[in-house]
């Protein structure tokens, strides 16, 4: 009876901990929102950086081939990914990100995520199911100058909204291509 009371304590207890950090998180979202530039949104595409869910697109290849799409250099495209659970298998990978980088304030502990936060990309997009706060975080905490999301993300994160899936690249990569035709971001 004792270890049934201790398990439910720690699950309670880790249940409360999740509760304040969803907390803090949705704050430091709202403060992110508040003070975001957008003097810089007409600009050209010239650096392009996506920010995906690595449960959703598994090949970061065709993500690099934006670059043939919108006549960029291919040094000129950076992916960063985020993965809601961490393996356990060790990983060289600098541009990826866990939710345990995330502390129980809401702040970002990942030099890579914050480096590739800090970094001022022409466009960012976005690509990742509908209520991932993580990812939303991480989405208003980027310095970059225009973003772009996919179907169904919040609205008042994006400059542009593409309504495709966030796993149909292919078709997401001609739309944005399209879009970019449009607004004259093309180079």
């Amino acid at each position: 009876m004792l270890v049934f009371k201790q398990i439910f304590l720690i699950d309670m207890l880790k249940k409360v901990i999740h509760w304040v950090k969803m907390k803090w998180l949705h704050r430091h979202l709202v403060e992110a929102i508040k003070v975001r530039d957008r003097s810089a949104v007409n600009d050209p595409c010239r650096t392009i950086g996506f920010l995906v869910d690595e449960a959703i697109i598994k090949d970061l290849d065709q993500l690099y081939q934006c670059s043939v799409d919108l006549n960029l250099a291919p040094k000129d495209v950076k992916v960063f990914t985020f993965l809601e659970n961490k393996d356990n298998l060790p990983t060289l990978r600098q541009n990826q990100m866990h939710q345990n980088d995330i502390d129980w304030k809401g702040r970002i502990h990942h030099a890579g995520a914050l480096e590739f936060l800090e970094t001022r990309f022409d466009v960012l997009v976005a690509l990742y199911h509908p209520g991932n706060d993580f990812m939303n975080l991480m989405v208003a905490k980027s310095q970059s100058k225009f973003k772009v999301g996919s179907r169904g993300l919040r609205a008042d994160l994006y400059d542009l909204m593409i309504g495709i899936a966030p796993g149909d690249v292919p078709h997401f990569r001609k739309e944005l291509k399209k879009y970019f035709t449009l607004l004259n971001k093309t180079i």
